[in-house]
């Protein structure tokens, strides 16, 4: 029985075609409802694939499966469950720990936002042994294995920041925004309270927001500075859009075929409407999984960006394609307009176009879009040092970020899930530090 993400599950599917052709199996997706699941399950599938939400959903069922068959348990992806016992899906996962004959975790990034997040997958594994922040790297160290990059010879990430300066009147709204965002950041250092850290991350998020295209606060009833909003909006789409744009055509015209990134849906749709003459496809997670005969669905949009040359730019969120899709054979430069404090999501989406199959003298290009003196720096630095910590954990040399030069005077530079931040509170700490110094 594997648990994963739905996004995850076609993989699970051409791969056990792949790996272990002689068996000509297939897996069974458990889902449609409780009656549904428990008569699959009656049936007792070699080979069954669930999602994490369903398996909190319906524990009790699976469970009594798992206790009444000898049953192997895979988690794929399994950093899902770093919330631990305080997370409706994770407690369910950790809650079958005892039951299964076998078990496997499988994570390219196991702790995406500290050393902690290892602990309740260490618990699913052996719930018998008692572990701790400064003791759980050395409880794993024996019982993993890695196969980074440089082991698969893959060929070099070609890694570029473009840089560009905040409109004028964008940059007057951000220094308003930014102390505002600031002074919660300090004020939730002192309380620490649940809900003062869940309005921080909506604070962040239309911060974020911002910068990478001022128009998506428009929508926003009751914002504090509405008149200068309209102002901004009046100055264009904002630096960072427009660069994202412009690029994404260079590069069609050039030959390539490009994956857009953002965190935000109404990005991932706005940059998919503007490119329609370039056959754009988008994925997000409103978007279905089903038959890649269907153009609507998830499948379908790949299918089409793999195999139709007219379909040249997809654009994607991070939080619903990082995971699960493989696009290197066809696809070679990505450009991201933002990105979150959530390391997870920006390492699995860079490998979705840098992965195992690249030919050696395959070139692998990566822009990362910002705006000077914004939060997108205060980003950069924490990701840097979140892959880092997972690098030195992992004994893993090719996590950590190349140096990225930057040059301002690039000449290019001149031309259904709650959105999450991956905040964490050392992250809060970088804000209400950052965002708090004058910023010019």
């Amino acid at each position: 029985m594997v648990v994963a993400p739905k996004n995850a599950f076609a993989a699970w599917d051409e791969q056990i075609n792949e790996c272990l052709p002689g068996l000509k199996a297939s897996f069974v997706r458990l889902r449609g409802g409780r009656d549904r699941i428990r008569a699959a399950l009656s049936e007792d599938p070699r080979f069954s694939l669930l999602t994490y939400q369903q398996l909190m959903r319906l524990p009790d069922i699976v469970a009594q499966h798992i206790a009444q068959h000898r049953t192997f348990v895979f988690l794929d992806e399994s950093h899902r469950i770093k919330a631990g016992v305080g997370a409706a899906s994770a407690r369910a996962t950790i809650g079958l720990s005892h039951l299964p004959v076998g078990k496997l975790i499988l994570s390219g990034t196991p702790m995406p936002q500290a050393v902690g997040d290892l602990l309740p997958q260490f618990l699913f594994l052996y719930p018998e042994v008692p572990a701790r922040e400064d003791t759980v790297v050395d409880l794993m160290r024996p019982i993993y294995v890695r196969t980074n990059k440089a082991e698969l010879n893959l060929p070099p990430v070609t890694r570029t920041f473009v840089q560009l300066p905040l409109a004028p009147v964008q940059a007057e709204l951000y220094q308003l925004m930014r102390l505002e965002v600031a002074r919660e950041a300090s004020a939730l250092l002192d309380s620490q309270g649940r809900q003062a850290f869940r309005s921080m991350g909506r604070s962040v998020a239309r911060l974020l927001q911002f910068v990478s295209n001022p128009s998506l606060l428009a929508s926003q009833i009751g914002f504090a500075h509405s008149d200068l909003l309209a102002a901004v909006l009046a100055e264009g789409e904002g630096p960072k859009l427009e660069y994202v744009m412009r690029r994404a055509r260079r590069l069609s015209r050039e030959g390539h075929k490009v994956l857009i990134w953002s965190s935000f849906v109404r990005n991932v749709e706005y940059m998919s409407s503007r490119l329609a003459d370039l056959g754009a496809v988008f994925i997000h997670g409103g978007v279905d999984a089903g038959s890649e005969e269907d153009n609507d669905t998830r499948e379908g949009k790949i299918k089409a960006f793999h195999d139709d040359d007219n379909v040249r730019v997809m654009v994607a969120n991070p939080a619903a394609a990082s995971e699960g899709v493989s696009l290197h054979r066809i696809c070679h430069h990505a450009i991201y307009l933002d990105r979150t404090f959530n390391a997870a999501h920006y390492l699995q989406s860079e490998d979705r176009i840098h992965r195992f199959g690249l030919p050696p003298d395959q070139k692998t290009v990566i822009e990362i879009v910002e705006c000077q003196h914004t939060v997108d720096e205060t980003v950069r630095s924490r990701l840097g040092f979140k892959i880092g910590q997972m690098a030195a954990a992992l004994e893993d040399s090719s996590l950590a970020p190349d140096p990225i030069p930057i040059d301002p005077t690039d000449a290019d530079a001149e031309d259904p899930e709650e959105y999450v931040t991956g905040l964490q509170l050392e992250d809060v700490k970088a804000l209400a530090r950052d965002l708090g110094e004058s910023q010019t």
